[in-house]
Parts: structure tokens; C-alpha cells; sequence
């Protein structure tokens, strides 16, 4: 049947309809479910002071948290200028200049300019008109600036639309334009008309003459091409259409509008100092980095828009910085060439250094670089860069998981020798590269020792020294790359660890086995003295107290006869710590650490290289910052529980010494070892053994060998069972296989 006219008409309408009908929709559960419609208000009413404020605590007791609040009124901030000033203390002339260059319909509208919107859209579609403009209202700008989201998807201008609206219906006009002219960005590191107008004139907010306040207006568009100090032509350009645009929509005379044309723009004379910020410490950049990310986090809102959080003031920070610790961590490092000698080419490597409270992980002082800190955001190299950490991982990855599972005790021995070739090398090889035999773990650890690492963790397994490099003590390895025996028990890690998370980590040994994110600050307030962040302690126990107190006494060693046995604060407090290298001597480590501190420092390029020192440089800056701390404090000794079993052992055989221990050639291998209750060793030495050598050839006596040349010694029962036979093995000479004269 054939339909008329009329009927096709109405059964294209309704096709139309319904199709438009499924578009409106679909729209509508787009926005529902993609479109976040709402802004934290807590982004515009942080506050009203001009200034962010960060304290530290002169304290009683740290680790209960009493003392009194200090302000450090040298780090006040912020990162750019910013000055809150109340709408009343704005002249008329400023807000109308806004409005009428930005948004002549600001009071009429409900957050969004549908007419200039719509034409705006055209405009970009079409091309109507050469000029750029935006739709954006004064309200979307103030979101736009607040979020710190800019892109140019229909996603965030709907989200821009939606949240403008709905703005609106929560602040007043007055609380929207008053926000607006606080946050928006005019140019040379300035926030807000307060803060540009100390700048570019000298003078209070509320003493703008009105070619002041268009010369303001005028720098919104392009910040750069507008700045009035140094692009002054343009801005003068600029100013001349808003003054003709408040003529135009009755903001001011014409009598006004000639006085302002005719009137010379004078910048301030001083605005050269004025631009020149202070610079802060490295501590209070790294607090300042992880505020940006808390904030961020905790309001779900982008960095950019927490930084903006920030730099509106009004905030309180209270910080764990200790001031004098900070400044002679400074001092250290600012004046290095007292105390770091050069480079065999001459030139002096880049060094950094984190000082954290043992039992709170409060970061009491950082130094990301050599020398006079030069500028502000710089590279810092104390929370940034990620060097492969050596040797001073061992402990982490391979000793105290392995003595928490009871693998191994304190006297536990192990045969120094090669494993295998690996590309036609020894591997692995030690530093320096020499094989010394039978050895405890106390003397491995003292001297780093890589072959008894790798045997530790064959015995550990690479899964469980990950876990509890990742989960207990919180360091980040790459999940592929990092399940090998080099990264676990060499430290040769592929992407690295900061500095920080390493020392931090050391606190599971200082204080019985617990351990706590690092913090750089406590909470956060407002100006009203409400919080609105907090950085909560988070204590986590990762390590029975025993096992703590045993790797205390391993590293302690490390500082009384290892590789570390130069530092001095041993003679100050007990101190224990870990040197370490990465491959091909490009880092050098230490972390060391009393009762009441944790210390860590890195040596190396920022473009890696080898150095070549005989004293690891960590060590020296470690040791001058903390014999400086420990200067006024009174001696300290590290914790040891009742568990604990102190005994001697045979260094030879890990075993209960006998007679014949004490009587080795090379003089007594007994040694005092720290056992857990019920892990210490219960059975003899069995590997001495009593002969008679003849002291002319050191070999075993026969019976040509006369009286006057006998001598009655110990040496060991052991046969290597050693397919190197080409490398030497310190300890092989005192064997009494290697002693047996050739009866041939």
C-alpha cells in the first residue's frame, strides 16, 4: 500500500524522534556514569591567609609525639607567589575588568554562557571568525585553574559544564569571583591579583589605580605575550580593548576611560629582587613533592590541582624535619672537598644523604646533591634517582630473611669459593677479588662477601628473598627482571633504589623489627586549624625482635672489623651499618645506624663512571654528619632481648670450639657469636685436628724430622671438593692435606 505524503511525513518524524530521543539517552547514561559533575569545595576554601606555613617540633619524646610546634619561618612558602585578598578589599574597577574582558555576563548567567558557548563552538567547527575566543565563563576558569585540567576532549568540557552548574548553586557570585582572582595565573610566577599586584606595582590590592587594574586584566589571555613587565607594548595593547569594553557595557565614564589612556603604567622599580625567589632546602622540596602526591591522592584530584591547593596558602604544615640535623647534613655536603678527595681524573662525584628517626621513620634531614643548593624543583638525588645499591641490600635481601627462617645463625660457615664460569669468569667474584675458603656468616657480612651471599640465597630461594625484599621492607624491584641471584644477593638491581627507601628500610633493625612508611610531615591544616591531610603512623612488625638484635651485632661488626672499620662515631655510641658497590664501582653505599637514627648516603656520577677510592666516600660523609649529631648526646647501645644466647664458636667450623681450635696454625679461630635460643650451635669441632709440623718447611713432621724443629699445631681435616684448581683459596694452606709431605 502505498503511503501519502502526509503519512511518510509523520513516520520519518517519529523514526527522527525516537532517534533523538535514544541520543538523549544515551547521553544521559553517559553523563551519569563518565561525567564527574562535582568539584571538592575544599580546593576553594582552604583558606583565606596569604601564606603556607611549615613547623617542626622541638620535641620531648619523638616517638610519643609531645613537644611544642615551631614555625620555620625561613621555608615559608610557597612555590610561586600567592596572596589571598578578600573580595572587599578589591576595588570595583579590578572585578569589572575581569568581568568585562572575560565575562560580560558573569551575574547574569548560571555557570555556563550557553550563547557564547554555542558561538564559540560554531566558531571552532565552522571558522567563522578568524579571532580565537573561548566559552568558557569566569566559573569554568575558576575550575579549569582549580583542577588544573586543560586538555580539549568534550569529556572534560562536559565535566567543566556540569560542575560549573552545579558551582553555582553552592557559592555565591561574590565566592566565585573572589576565588577566580585569587588562583588565576598572571604571569612571572604569580597567583591571584594580591600577589601580582606587590609585584608588578608595588602597592596593595585594594590601591590599584584602574589603568593598573586592565593592565592586570589584560595578562589573563597569554600570560607571556601580556606580561606588563616584560612585553609592556603588548600589555598596553591589550588594555586599551578592555577599557573600551567596561566604556562600552557601562562600567566606567568616559571622563574615567580618557584618564586611563593618558595614564603612564609605572612597574615597580624593585621588581627585579621581587622575582627573585628564596631557595629551599632539600628537605623542603621533598615535602613538598610528597604533599602534592598526597593531596592528590586522598582527593582524588590531579597533581597539578593539589599543587594549586598549595599555592593558595593558608595551609600549616607540621613537618618532622629536625633544623639541626638539616643544617649540618648541609654543611657536610656544602663544604664536601673537606672531606672527599677527588677522582683519579680529578673531578669530585655527586653524593646525597637521608637522616631518618630509627623509631618513627620521620625524615629528619635530606641533602640531594653536593654543594650550595642553586635552585628550586631540582634533581634530588636523595628521593629521585635510582642507583643499583650493592652490596648494602645483602642484609635485606639475603641475611635477615634467611636468620628470620632460621636458615642460618650467626656462625653458620660457608666455603668462599667460585660457583661456576660465567662468560669465561669466575662467578661470583668478590671485592677485592680473592677466595679466602671457609668462612661464618658473621665474617661474610663484615666483609661483604659474594660468593657466601649467592649460597645464602640458593638456600633462601629467589621467590622468598623478592617477598620480602617487596612486602616486608617495601622496595620496589622490577617483578621479571629482578628474580635472579644478581640483583637479590649482589644488589645489582635493574631499575634501581632510591636512597631514602633503602635507609628507611634499615629501621627494621634499629628499633626490634618494625617498620613505618618514611614521613616528611605529619598532618596538614587549614587556617580554621582543621585537618586536612594526615600522615598517619603506620607501623608494621616484618621481623621477629631476635632477629633484629642478631643482625645488629652482624652489621655492628662491619663498623669494628669489616669494611667499614674507619668510622669513628664507634667511639661515640654503637653504630652498625653496610658498605656497598655496584658493578663496575659506579655507586658507592652506606647506610649505617645508631639506636636513635638511621644514616644513608650514596657516592657516584649523575652519568655513571667508575670511581676509584681507597675509603668509601659514603662512609666519610656518613661518619662527619653523625659524630657532629652525636656530639651532645651520650653514649647508646643497640637493644638485646633475653632470647639471646651469647657463646664462642669455632670460626672454621661454625661449631662449638675445642682445645685444638685455639692452637690453629694462624693462631685461635674461636670468635663470640649471638645465637637465638635453640639455634645455637650444641655440637664440637670436629674439623681441627692436632699434627706435628716441621717448622723448617711447615709441612707435616716424620720421623727424620728432629726434635728441635717439631712443633705441635691444629690444622683442618677438609677436603675441597674444588673443580677450580687453577684459582687460589686462601685457607687451602692449612690444611692437613695440603701439609702431607710426597712420600716419593
Amino acid at each position: 500500500m502505498k503511503l501519502t505524503k502526509k503519512q511518510l511525513f509523520v513516520r520519518i518524524s517519529l523514526i527522527l524522534f525516537l532517534l533523538l530521543l535514544a541520543a538523549i539517552i544515551s547521553f544521559g547514561i553517559y553523563v551519569h556514569f563518565n561525567i564527574d559533575k562535582e568539584i571538592d569545595l575544599s580546593l576553594i576554601r582552604t583558606g583565606s591567609s596569604s601564606i603556607t606555613k611549615i613547623y617542626y617540633f622541638n620535641y620531648d619524646s619523638r616517638t610519643n609525639r609531645t613537644g611544642e610546634a615551631i614555625e620555620l619561618k625561613d621555608e615559608a612558602l610557597f612555590l610561586q607567589r600567592s596572596e589571598w585578598k578578600s573580595i572587599y578589599d578589591m576595588p570595583n574597577n579590578l572585578k569589572n575588568a575581569f568581568i568585562a574582558i572575560e565575562d560580560k555576563r558573569f551575574y547574569k548567567h548560571k555557570g555556563v554562557d550557553w550563547l557564547r558557548t554555542i558561538k564559540a563552538a560554531g566558531n571552532y567547527i565552522f571558522g567563522f571568525d578568524k579571532r580565537s575566543f573561548g566559552g568558557s565563563t569566569i566559573t569554568q576558569q575558576l575550575i579549569k585553574n582549580l583542577t588544573g585540567d586543560n586538555n580539549a576532549s568534550p569529556k572534560r568540557k562536559l565535566e567543566e559544564i556540569f560542575r560549573a552548574i552545579n558551582l553555582e548553586k553552592d557559592l555565591s557570585k561574590n565566592e566565585i569571583l573572589e576565588s577566580y582572582l585569587n588562583v588565576v595565573y598572571l604571569s612571572e610566577n604569580c597567583y591571584g591579583v594580591g600577589s601580582a599586584s606587590e609585584l608588578y606595582f608595588g602597592k596593595n590590592v585594594k590601591d590599584l589605580s584602574l589603568k593598573e587594574c586592565v593592565s592586570l586584566a589584560s595578562i589573563v589571555q597569554n600570560p607571556t605575550k601580556y606580561d606588563p613587565y616584560t612585553n609592556t607594548e603588548n600589555n598596553d595593547k591589550r588594555s586599551k580593548i578592555i577599557l573600551n569594553q567596561m566604556l562600552e557595557q557601562g562600567m566606567i565614564t568616559q571622563e574615567e576611560y580618557e584618564r586611563a589612556l593618558n595614564e603612564t603604567l609605572v612597574i615597580n622599580s624593585n621588581i627585579e629582587n621581587e622575582k627573585s625567589t628564596g631557595i629551599y632546602s632539600w628537605f623542603t622540596e621533598a615535602l613538598i613533592s610528597d604533599l602534592i602526591k598526597d593531596i592528590s591522592i586522598k582527593y582524588d584530584i590531579p597533581e597539578k590541582s593539589a599543587k594549586m591547593m598549595l599555592l593558595k596558602g593558608g595551609l600549616n604544615i607540621y613537618s618532622t624535619i629536625d633544623p639541626k640535623i638539616q643544617y649540618i647534613a648541609n654543611d657536610v655536603c656544602e663544604n664536601y672537598k673537606s672531606y672527599i678527595l677527588p677522582n683519579d681524573d680529578g673531578s669530585y662525584p655527586e653524593a646525597s644523604c637521608v637522616v631518618i628517626d630509627a623509631n618513627t621513620s620521620d625524615v629528619l634531614a635530606i641533602v640531594g646533591g653536593l654543594g650550595e643548593k642553586s635552585g628550586n624543583r631540582i634533581f634530588n638525588r636523595a628521593t629521585q634517582a635510582k642507583r643499583a645499591p650493592g652490596s648494602v641490600l645483602k642484609p635485606l635481601s639475603i641475611y635477615a630473611p634467611a636468620i628470620e627462617n632460621n636458615l642460618i645463625n650467626y656462625s653458620t660457615v660457608y666455603d668462599d669459593v667460585p660457583i661456576k664460569m660465567l662468560n669465561g669468569s669466575l662467578w661470583p667474584k668478590n671485592s677485592p677479588n680473592k677466595y679466602r675458603g671457609l668462612m661464618p656468616i658473621s665474617y661474610a657480612v663484615e666483609h661483604s662477601t659474594n660468593t657466601v651471599a649467592v649460597k645464602v640465597l640458593e638456600n633462601l630461594g629467589i621467590n622468598n628473598s623478592y617477598d620480602f625484599l617487596t612486602k616486608n621492607f617495601k622496595l620496589n624491584l622490577d617483578s621479571k627482571n629482578d628474580l635472579s641471584p644478581s640483583p637479590l644477593a649482589l644488589g645489582q638491581l635493574t631499575n634501581g633504589e632510591t636512597l631514602l627507601n633503602i635507609t628507611n628500610a634499615y629501621t627494621a633493625f634499629a628499633n626490634g623489627g618494625y617498620i613505618s612508611k618514611p614521613k616528611t610531615y605529619l598532618y596538614v591544616t587549614d587556617n580554621f586549624g582543621n585537618i586536612v591531610l594526615e600522615n598517619k603512623d603506620s607501623y608494621e612488625k616484618i621481623l621477629d625482635k631476635d632477629t633484629a638484635v642478631i643482625m645488629n651485632k652482624l652489621l655492628e661488626g662491619v663498623i669494628n672489623n669489616g669494611t667499614a672499620r674507619y668510622i669513628s662515631l664507634k667511639n661515640k655510641t654503637s653504630v652498625a651499618g653496610k658498605t656497598g658497590t655496584s658493578s663496575d664501582l659506579r655507586d658507592r653505599w652506606f647506610i649505617g645506624y645508631t639506636p636513635s637514627y638511621v644514616c644513608g648516603a650514596w657516592c657516584g656520577y649523575d652519568t655513571p663512571k667508575p670511581m676509584y677510592y681507597t675509603k668509601n666516600p659514603s662512609c666519610i660523609l656518613f661518619d662527619e654528619i653523625m659524630n657532629r649529631v652525636y656530639d651532645d648526646k651520650e653514649h647508646e647501645d643497640f637493644y638485646v632481648s633475653d632470647n639471646i644466647v651469647e657463646l664462642e664458636f669455632c670460626i672454621d667450623s661454625g661449631k662449638l670450639p675445642c682445645e685444638e681450635c685455639k692452637n690453629d696454625m694462624r693462631g685461635s679461630r674461636v670468635s663470640i657469636g649471638y645465637f637465638k635460643k635453640g639455634t645455637e650451635p650444641t655440637e664440637h669441632c670436629n674439623l681441627h685436628k692436632k699434627v706435628v709440623i716441621d717448622i723448617q718447611d711447615g709441612l707435616i713432621a716424620d720421623a727424620l724430622t728432629p726434635s728441635y724443629r717439631r712443633r705441635a699445631v691444629s690444622l683442618l681435616d677438609y677436603t675441597r671438593n674444588n673443580e677450580f684448581n687453577d684459582i687460589t683459596i686462601l685457607d687451602s694452606e692449612y690444611f692437613i692435606e695440603t701439609r702431607k709431605r710426597n712420600m716419593n
